[in-house]
Order: C-alpha cells, then structure tokens, then sequence
C-alpha cells in the first residue's frame, strides 16, 4: 500500500510539473505580440511633388480698341488665322489676329462706341488651343524642389499625359484672401504631346518626379517611425525580438524611404509598431 501511495504521489508531482511547464510555455508564447512585417530591398525609388494647376492656353492675347466699332468680322468660337482683321473701327483702327487661334471672348458691337478699356475688359480675346498648358501656384517648400525640365505627370481623371516644367517665375506674388496674405510662385507646366479631351479653365492634378534614386537601399515608408529626439528609427527583428535602430534616410516616395545608414539588405523590419512595442520586445509575425 505504502508503494502505491508513493508511486501515486510522484505521479501527480509529474503532472503537475507538465502542467506548469505547459502553462508556462503558453504564458510565454502570449507575451509576444503580433506584428505586420516587411524587408529592406535594394529598389528604386522616385520622389514625386504632387499638386494641382489649371489649364491655360498655350498662348493668349486681350485686343484693347478706341472709337466707335464699324464691323466685327468674328464670333466667339471662330478660329482665326495671323493677321485676319478681327474688328474696324471709324478712326481706321483694327484688331488684328496676333497668331492663329479661337476668338473666346468679343465685348464690342458694330455702330457703337467701346468703353472695354475704362472697364478692364478685352475688346476681343483669342487665346491658341491648339495645344494647353498647366498653370501652377507652389508654395515656398514647393517652389525649392520644383527646377525648370523636370518631368510631370499630368493627370485629369483616368487620363494621364506627359509634360515637362518649363517656365518658373524668378519671385513670389502675394494674394489677399479674408484668411490672411498667401505667397505663391508661378510655373508653366507644358505638354509632351498635345493633349485632347482638356479645356482651358478646368484644373488638372500634376506630379512632378523631383528625385530619383536608383539601386539604394530602401525600407517600406510602413517601418519608418521616430524617437523622443525626432531622430528616424526602425525595429529590426531578431531571433524574435523587436531591436530599436536608429537610421539615417535619404530621399522617400508615397512607399519606400531609402536608407543611407544604420540597415543592411534582408533584414526585416516591423510595419506600423504600435506603442507597444519597445526595443527588446518578444513579437511573432503575423
């Protein structure tokens, strides 16, 4: 009886051990938290200035008269070749086609007198459609990373073109608005192509690639974090622990942030960390 009683208890002292060992291992394994991960690859990437202008023609011209308008030769919509006579006047006066293109606006009448002068407005605007241009107001930060021939995407719904920055003002004009004085500086965005389907007035959204980094080392922009001294920092994750790396970045597009110093290729980083993760943190990948 004395040996049953004995084998008995060590049986449940075993038991009890499994049981502990068990649970601990499971409290253990609980402790990790769940993590999105990704890697560092070497990749390419491009940094792009995204912002919206307006479509303007590709040239514009207001024709100011004086006297009493005899004939008016045009409409609006009409397309004009250089030098037609546009409008005569009773002093011997004519608006004259500066180059080819559409009347869009006419403000004057025959056998009456035009005033269009003391009232700001054009006797007769032709602008050239044949092809447009984007009009672009940038801000400080913008106009600093904006050079003339830097390539544009110019987007307007599901169509997308080709163009080039080809003009940028050498100084900032200041607008009044009921929310303060704004600057803005103006560039000219043109066409590779001709575009169709567009029309002047009508606002277009342009990404202008700014940057290009070829083959550099680069981490998903997911990864990129910053500590209390605003300086960039990453958490690589090794032999299933979360380890804080400060880096140094280089240029960044809308996913990748290329990395300059403190990362090497293949190592995986953890996206989005939430607070809890600190440096040493058990983590698992989900």
């Amino acid at each position: 009886m004395k040996k049953k009683t004995i084998f008995g208890i060590i049986a449940v002292i075993i038991i009890a051990i499994a049981v502990f060992v068990f649970v601990q291992g499971n409290t253990s394994t609980s402790k990790a938290i769940s993590v999105r991960t990704g890697e560092i690859k070497t990749e390419t990437i491009v940094e792009k200035l995204s912002t919206t202008g307006t479509l303007i023609p590709n040239q514009s011209q207001s024709l100011a008269g004086t006297g009493n308008v005899v004939e008016v030769n045009v409409k609006v919509g009409d397309k004009v070749e250089k030098d037609k006579v546009l409008a005569t006047y009773d002093n011997g006066f004519q608006l004259i086609a500066p180059f080819s293109g559409t009347i869009t606006q006419i403000n004057i009448k025959e056998k009456t007198p035009d005033t269009n002068a003391q009232l700001g407005k054009p006797s007769i605007q032709i602008d050239d459609l044949s092809t447009l241009k984007v009009q672009l107001q940038l801000s400080n930060s913008e106009a600093a990373a904006v050079t003339i021939d830097q390539n544009v995407e110019i987007i307007n719904g599901n169509q997308k073109y080709q163009g080039k920055v080809a003009e940028k003002d050498p100084v900032a004009i200041s607008t009044q608005s009921a929310t303060g004085t704004t600057a803005n500086l103006g560039a000219v965005v043109t066409f590779d192509q001709a575009p169709e389907h567009l029309f002047a007035g009508f606002d277009v959204d342009t990404e202008i690639i700014t940057n290009t980094a070829n083959n550099v080392l680069a981490l998903p922009i997911e990864a990129l974090t910053y500590n209390d001294n605003n300086e960039p920092i990453i958490f690589i994750i090794k032999n299933g622990v979360a380890k804080e790396t400060k880096i140094k970045i280089g240029i960044q597009s809308d996913k990748l942030v290329e990395v300059t110093a403190g990362a090497k290729a293949g190592e995986t980083v953890i996206l989005s960390p939430s607070s809890d993760i600190k440096n040493n943190t058990e983590v698992t990948k989900e």
